[in-house]
């Protein structure tokens, strides 16, 4: 049909049987273009078989007419159902070797045979490569099958498994493979997964011809540049996204086949094929300690070797001896916790398998607890696109931004649970404490089960503090409606402090005599200073050193004055000019650098440019 003899191999020509993966281009008679994969079919060789039929969207099975359907053509179409190909068509071929009763006796035969499967009254047609009879006809089934095929779903991520590596003198690497999903650009930066190892597309073909981009379904070449061709295989995934992540396990619904041999066990071991990729993998189901032939569940697959799997993707299982063919399955959640059997996770893996995507985002926003998750790490779990993801969040009971202008989202219940805790935490505190009803980040944190640091953390305070349930002043969280409440003896002490600091002008006592002198008890000076300083009463220059706002002000204007009029002031001529002691004066002149008033320049101050 193309022209183009896809076995390369020596062993190939030599022995007439495909082992490898081949590949050619079908212009069909409309113009439509088919990328082609030609896949061995002997049975020693279905792992091949399997890395070039994943991702296809039509299959024509191949039956020779002095053949007739052979086990592996039941093998082959067993894995065809598994992988989800939507439609295909078969080639009853070497017809010029039979009389036409023995080719209607092998179509009737392979009518039976797809009578039992998805794929009852797909076309057959009968043909010769020698004689090219019955090629137009298989060529119009083609165009009626490419015609029917469907669009590919949108993607958030961009991949592309490598079944083939190789070099071309004057070019470099080339890797090849069927686009996935999303597009390759010459120029694009490319990860290659599970190694994470970088690289550059220095060039894109589409069977020999560059293009600028490849799109999904297309057969594309990638010249590689950025990486040893050592370090590249099979069964690699080429992204240019952080979407997806490698794992050593998946949540999965699998089935195995009715030929398959015998029950298998809980913990079972098989060869799992995913993409170009395969890994011994053990089945842990569900809900059930056996899975008989014909039989289906959900299992949790636990691989020995990573491999990078989307929701949603189709697998192959293999028994290990003998090698034989005995279900597949499809990716529920490929970044799953580690769990073992229960009904609810049944029920989880339902709502992953059949749910709306509002269902879908609600459960992990659920599983989130007691975090949130942005839209793009929706995106990334879930793997719908951004405007799926984007619709179901528009549904309020859905998800829950912390607060209006930020992009984490909580389970709405856990909002409202969060809000409960901390809002609780504060009224105690406000009873405990009246004269300092505020708490700390680390405090409210400890009693919402969180981490003061966590970025889901400040951001569901930051929604209390704008909704107005929360007040927000000097690192301390308070009620919005709370004030300090004091005893008659706080308030005789805070009365004296304040009239001992206007006293005491720009010589105040230390901290402890000013508590002693005043009648405070010693836990409680710190607060009281607190409150002078919030109210505007106090200056705080040091932790053990308060000043009353009146003889601040006049030492700063004083700084400010000698600075304007002679660009400079030394610690002796501030000292002078306020008659004040040096210890009081170093002090002074220390807090007025710091909150941007003087700028030290040696021995010298100068004004800062927003105090001039």
């Amino acid at each position: 049909m193309t022209g183009i003899d896809t076995d390369r191999l020596k062993e190939e020509k030599e022995r007439g049987i495909s082992i490898e993966l081949g590949y050619a281009q079908l212009e069909l008679p409309s113009g439509t273009r088919m990328s082609v994969v030609d896949v061995p079919g002997h049975e020693r060789f279905v792992r091949n078989m399997v890395a070039g039929a994943s991702g296809i969207d039509i299959f024509l099975l191949v039956v020779a007419a002095d053949d007739g359907v052979m086990p592996q053509t039941r093998e082959h179409m067993a894995i065809i159902e598994l992988l989800g190909i939507p439609q295909g068509l078969v080639a009853i071929t070497k017809t010029d070797l039979v009389d036409e009763e023995m080719v209607e006796l092998v179509k009737a035969d392979i009518e039976d045979f797809l009578s039992a499967t998805p794929y009852a009254g797909s076309p057959v047609a009968a043909v010769s490569s020698k004689t090219g009879a019955g090629l137009p006809q298989l060529l119009g089934m083609l165009e009626e099958a490419a015609a029917k095929a469907q669009a590919r779903q949108a993607s958030p991520a961009t991949r592309l498994p490598v079944d083939r590596v190789f070099s071309l003198k004057g070019i470099g690497t080339v890797v090849t493979g069927t686009l996935w999903a999303g597009q390759i650009c010459a120029e694009d930066a490319l990860w290659l997964l599970p190694d994470h190892l970088a690289a550059r597309a220095r060039g894109v073909q589409v069977h020999d011809r560059a293009v600028e981009c490849a799109e999904a379904g297309q057969r594309v070449a990638i010249n590689i540049s950025g990486i040893d061709k050592e370090k590249l295989s099979r069964g690699q995934m080429i992204v240019t996204g952080d979407e997806l992540t490698p794992t050593y396990m998946v949540d999965a619904r699998i089935s195995l086949i009715e030929s398959a041999p015998g029950p298998l066990k809980y913990g079972a071991q098989a060869r799992f094929h995913h993409g170009t990729a395969d890994a011994t993998a053990k089945l842990m189901f569900a809900d059930r300690d056996r899975l008989a032939p014909g039989e289906s569940c959900f299992a949790q697959v636990r691989l020995k070797t990573l491999i990078v799997p989307a929701r949603g993707d189709r697998f192959i299982l293999r028994s290990l001896s003998p090698v034989t063919t005995i279900g597949g399955g499809v990716v529920v959640d490929p970044m799953p916790r580690k769990h073992g059997q229960g009904e609810e996770h049944v029920l989880r893996l339902e709502t992953l398998q059949g749910g709306s995507p509002a269902e879908i985002v609600a459960l992990f926003l659920q599983e989130a607890v007691p975090g949130g998750l942005t839209a793009a790490e929706l995106v990334a779990r879930s793997q719908l696109t951004p405007e799926v993801v984007g619709t179901a969040l528009g549904d309020e009971t859905v998800g829950a931004r912390g607060s209006a202008g930020a992009d984490i989202y909580f389970s709405p219940e856990w909002l409202a649970e969060f809000s409960r805790m901390a809002l609780e935490a504060l009224t105690r505190r406000q009873k405990d404490s009246p004269a300092d009803p505020s708490m700390t980040a680390e405090a409210i944190a400890r009693a919402t089960g969180m981490t003061a640091s966590s970025r889901d953390y400040q951001e569901l305070m930051a929604g209390l503090v704008e909704r107005g349930e929360v007040a927000f002043k000097d690192s301390r969280y308070s009620l919005a409606s709370a004030e300090a409440k004091l005893s008659k003896s706080q308030k005789k002490a805070i009365e004296s402090i304040e009239r001992i600091l206007a006293e005491a002008g720009l010589a105040p006592p230390a901290l402890p005599e000013l508590g002693k002198t005043a009648g405070a008890q010693p836990q409680e000076v710190k607060l009281l200073m607190k409150l002078l300083v919030d109210g505007g009463k106090a200056v705080k220059v040091k932790p053990d050193l308060y000043f009353a706002p009146e003889p601040m002000e006049k030492a700063r204007r004083a700084v400010i004055e000698k600075c304007r009029r002679d660009g400079r002031i030394t610690l002796a001529e501030f000292r002078d000019i306020l008659g004040i002691s040096r210890k009081f004066a170093q002090a002074l002149l220390e807090y007025f650098d710091r909150t941007g008033i003087t700028r030290r320049e040696g021995d010298y101050r100068a004004l800062r440019k927003k105090a001039i």
